[in-house]
């Protein structure tokens, strides 16, 4: 199994547990799928285009779509701050249990 090693996140100073701190964990997912399709058609083309297209072009892609990744994960730091919790541990430990029982772990 592929773990992915995160960073303790500083959270923004005026977090506030309401409907746009929220929101903002949804925003950066849309933005997150968006970089990603961008991504994939970027990797895709100059896979089949590669003589016409710069190497680095989906590099940047990549690039962008990881940042997306980043603000994602920040928005929802944010929206755990608001709420007072500054550990995640133990509700990732729950979500991979929660995994595990649905059987996502498996090969």
């Amino acid at each position: 199994m592929t773990r992915v090693k995160l960073t303790s996140v500083r959270t923004f100073p005026h977090v506030a547990p309401n409907k746009p701190q929220a929101l903002k964990v949804l925003e950066e997912a849309s933005e997150t799928v968006e970089a990603f399709k961008k991504w994939l058609l970027a990797d895709g083309f100059q896979k089949c285009n590669a003589e016409k297209v710069p190497a680095d072009w989906a590099d940047a892609e990549f690039n962008d779509l990881m940042d997306e990744i980043a603000d994602t994960i920040q928005a929802s730091c944010n929206l755990a701050a608001a709420l007072g919790v500054t550990d995640l541990t133990p509700y990732l430990a729950r979500c991979e249990e929660r995994n595990r029982h649905r059987g996502r772990y498996e090969a």
